[in-house]
């Protein structure tokens, strides 16, 4: 590509770019300026993202993908595409570090909705299938973008079990291996953890629709600090599934 079609293509797309605003699932995108980079190989772009409702979540990857939809309906009108940097800015500002925010109001509904939905769990386990209350605490740093995932970090107390359809008593000499291999096996359980993401999907949904971004995923993070009302570590056991001895 030679300067001079870079310089006419440069003009195109700020033309373009820079006259107008677009909208997509209700965010305003400004292109605020669009500078080829220090080599000339791709374009450095500013772009300010105004929210539907100020001070509501967002993430930025969201955003990415967005712009990158904006900038691909243009390359088919000019004819041609371009590499580029983004630099976005939210409502004007920075965008909070780390790239997501889910606002007070969304973190509450998150957690009560995971209390409402998922108060019981029933696992199929080595021993037989095991019913227990489940009760949901946010972790100190609730939610982070982890890589292509959203994540939502609970502490969760387990009780009142049921093993067999009978009343189940944790051996609490061990306790740290029973909730070792009970958080293992809900983990493995599909139908479970499929249950407990969806509650986020469906409360996430009207503020921060991911469906439509690819490699951006909601799930949720939880560890056992409590079983039966007794503290227990809650890192990851030695035990994949439950044993016997593990509860009487």
């Amino acid at each position: 590509m030679n300067t001079e079609l870079k310089d006419t293509e440069l003009k195109i797309f700020r033309k373009v770019l820079m006259d107008h605003s677009f909208n997509k699932d209700g965010y305003e995108y400004y292109f605020l300026s669009i500078e080829p980079d220090e080599k000339g190989w791709s374009f450095d772009i500013v772009v300010n993202v105004v929210l539907p409702v100020k001070g509501q979540s967002y993430a930025t990857p969201v955003f990415s993908g967005h712009i990158h939809d904006i900038l691909s309906n243009i390359w088919k009108y000019v004819g041609s595409s371009f590499s580029y940097s983004e630099k976005i800015l939210v409502d004007g500002k920075e965008p909070i570090k780390g790239g997501v925010f889910i606002s007070h109001e969304k973190q509450r509904e998150v957690l009560f909705a995971m209390r409402r939905e998922v108060k019981e769990v029933t696992l199929k386990t080595a021993i037989g299938p095991l019913t227990f209350d489940v009760y949901w605490r946010p972790m100190g740093e609730f939610y982070e973008l982890n890589d292509v995932y959203i994540d939502f970090n609970f502490d969760i107390e387990i009780s009142h079990f049921l093993l067999d359809s009978h009343y189940a008593v944790p051996n609490l000499k061990i306790a740290d291996d029973v909730a070792g291999a009970i958080l293992n096996v809900m983990y493995d359980t599909d139908y479970l953890r499929d249950k407990i993401n969806n509650v986020i999907y469906d409360v996430m949904g009207n503020e921060i629709d991911i469906m439509g971004i690819d490699d951006l995923y909601y799930q949720a993070r939880f560890f056992i600090i409590k079983i039966d009302g007794f503290e227990v570590d809650n890192k990851w056991g030695n035990h994949y599934d439950l044993e016997d001895g593990m509860f009487t």
